[in-house]
């Protein structure tokens, strides 16, 4: 397991509801690792990956700011309901982790 699929391990789940992309609609940033599982990232006002049924075309392999949006106090979404929220402090911990394996 790798240091950023860890990292994947200390989000909480959520659920969306039907319809919502609003992570979508940011500009997102991968790891490499990240893009070699998803493969290549566009983004014309949305992510390229969004299906068209607004549905996540790589679920299971989207990167952290992905699964990050909506299950933090700093990155909410009305449309998300987490298991948890995640506080400022453990949301900036994971992405100050994140960002030191993308220079790695």
């Amino acid at each position: 397991m790798t240091e950023i699929q860890k990292l994947y391990l200390q989000i909480p789940a959520s659920s969306c509801r039907e319809g919502c992309f609003e992570c979508c609609t940011n500009m997102v940033q991968f790891a490499a690792e990240e893009s070699e599982r998803a493969g290549e990232y566009t983004y014309d006002g949305i992510c390229g990956f969004l299906d068209e049924n607004k549905k996540c075309g790589i679920y299971n392999d989207r990167p952290l700011v992905c699964r990050i949006y909506g299950v933090s106090e700093i990155l909410i979404c009305e449309d998300c309901e987490p298991e948890t929220l995640l506080n400022e402090f453990e949301t900036r911990d994971i992405i100050k982790k994140y960002v030191k394996n993308l220079r790695e």
